[in-house]
């Protein structure tokens, strides 16, 4: 396996493994995930079966990778960013079961003509918070867009801001998303990476998001505050996790393992930090029981197999 694919195979069993594992905790503080894990979580089957999570077999991934899958597979059949295309796609997964779905997301799939008008209606359900709401929905399934047209910067960024807006219009959840692919895409080119090249690029979106990528690049992961009650699933607090596990993660499972530890939006938070530790460290650095544990890894390794067949990601 060369170092591209390596990445690649890297970034998607990554982010499923992330979100998989992360269910563990999804929703409960720091001081509820040590009592209920007082060894922590080491592998898919140690996941409490209580009545939020016995939604889903062990081993299983949520909507994170769920609605990643949707725009991998309208990237594959239709051969470019068709926003539409994938609009559709989470709607038919939406009508479908969308177990886990966000309310955010919930709010503007089930906006009357979404599919004719996903971004009027993203806006709407934005301008109706009062321009307050900038959850971290997108930010979970974005990784996906830092591998196609990675070989062209610039493509990536404005895929990234057109799924983005799709459903989420904050433009700190769409600065977040775009920090996510860059790095992403860089991890692919080779390219060095600098903190304040993150920050300038999170600036031309908003000013808040400075704050939480500097969160990212220090070392003390509690500085995070990811079981903040109020802010647990802010997009700019998921951001933050994924990158000081790119930064500060040496390890793989040991890292994941700190990300669950913290609670909050544990499986979101697992996803982001298993895609962008996936592009630095790539599938070898997995560990092989989770790989192995991953229900559907099947049909993921067919999706990766084809992705790197594409046109827009051959030469690899």
């Amino acid at each position: 396996m060369n170092r591209t694919k390596e990445k690649i195979y890297g970034i998607l069993f990554g982010q499923a493994i992330g979100d998989a594992l992360g269910l563990a905790a999804e929703g409960m503080s720091r001081d509820m995930v040590a009592a209920t894990y007082p060894n922590g979580v080491n592998d898919y089957a140690d996941i409490v079966q209580d009545e939020f999570r016995s939604r889903w077999l062990r081993g299983a991934w949520t909507d994170d990778t769920d609605q990643m899958l949707c725009v991998l597979d309208s990237l594959l059949d239709k051969g470019a960013t068709d926003p539409y295309d994938i609009a559709s796609r989470f709607l038919k997964w939406f009508h479908s079961g969308g177990q886990g779905v966000g309310r955010h997301t919930y709010n503007v799939l089930q906006m009357p003509q979404y599919e004719m008008y996903p971004y009027k209606a993203a806006e709407f359900v934005w301008r109706l918070s009062k321009k307050n709401n900038a959850p971290n929905g997108a930010l979970m399934r974005t990784c996906i867009l830092g591998i196609w047209d990675w070989q062209n910067a610039a493509a990536v960024r404005t895929n990234t801001e057109c799924v983005c807006r799709l459903t989420h219009f904050d433009p700190r959840c769409v600065g977040s998303c775009v920090i996510a692919t860059h790095i992403i895409d860089c991890e692919l080119l080779g390219t060095p990476i600098s903190e304040e090249a993150i920050i300038r690029i999170g600036t031309e979106y908003a000013p808040e998001i400075e704050k939480f990528v500097r969160l990212g690049f220090q070392p003390d992961l509690g500085k995070l505050h990811l079981d903040d009650r109020g802010t647990k699933g802010y997009t700019l607090r998921t951001l933050a996790a994924g990158l000081w596990a790119y930064n500060f993660g040496t390890d793989f499972r040991t890292a994941l393992h700190a990300i669950i530890a913290e609670g909050g939006d544990t499986d979101t938070n697992g996803a982001v930090a298993g895609a962008l530790m996936g592009a630095r460290m790539g599938y070898r650095a997995l560990p092989e029981t989770w790989v192995t544990g991953l229900m559907n890894k099947e049909l993921l390794e067919e999706r990766i197999e084809r992705l790197i067949r594409h046109p827009n990601v051959l030469n690899i």
